[in-house]
């Protein structure tokens, strides 16, 4: 996917682009506590300790501060999303519920360890192109892990669009749990542990039900 860029200019000089951080790093804080983008190109100065004008000389404006603070964002947790993915010892030798659970587990931590980020910038993807196409990208990174941990299970073929229904769907059970999306609002009552167990069983029978289909029909 290529990705709309920043009219962003990051500066060459040490103290320049120690401005430029502290720039990305207020807007994302103002984010994160706000949930939402209404604050001011003053708030972020205010917050950075950064003039206004040093703010205009590396940002054509609000727009692009917010569309690149979204994309340092991005990198940062496609990075920990593939760390922590990676990482996740394999138990195929225990069966498929087993690994969709080490996947399930993964997917939760990584979206909770975000919520307050990802909120804001849910929101804002509703009328952000840039902003839109950057989390369409970390969305596809985060499915391509799912589906890598689901496929160390080596008791039969799963097939890619079975998976990519099984992300979707626990995806969007996991973001309206934290009010990520159209409401800041968590919707159910049910703890982690809960949830991860119920999304584990049904991840497993679906993927078990499509493996076993097509010898039903012969």
């Amino acid at each position: 996917m290529t990705l709309p860029e920043t009219k962003s200019r990051e500066p060459k000089q040490a103290r320049s682009r120690q401005s430029f951080e502290k720039t990305i790093e207020a807007a994302l804080a103002l984010l994160e506590e706000r949930g939402n983008d209404e604050f001011t190109l003053a708030d972020v100065s205010a917050r950075s300790g950064v003039s206004i004008g040093s703010i205009y000389a590396r940002f054509e404006g609000k727009e692009d501060l917010v569309s690149v603070a979204h994309g340092r964002k991005m990198d940062d947790i496609d990075a920990v999303s593939n760390h922590l993915f990676g990482a996740l010892p394999s138990h195929a030798e225990d069966g498929l519920e087993a690994v969709v659970r080490e996947a399930m587990d993964a997917t939760i931590e990584l979206l909770r360890r975000y919520a307050d980020i990802l909120r804001p910038f849910m929101l804002r993807a509703t009328n952000d192109e840039t902003v839109s196409q950057r989390g369409a990208a970390s969305h596809a990174v985060h499915a391509g892990n799912f589906a890598a941990v689901l496929r160390k299970w080596t008791g039969a073929y799963l097939g890619q669009d079975e998976i990519d229904w099984c992300f979707n769907v626990s995806y969007s059970v996991i973001a309206r749990r934290l009010g990520l999306g159209s409401t800041m609002e968590g919707s159910g009552k049910l703890e982690w542990p809960e949830i991860s167990e119920k999304l584990t069983g049904m991840v497993t029978s679906y993927l078990m039900a499509s493996i076993q289909e097509p010898s039903s029909k012969a």
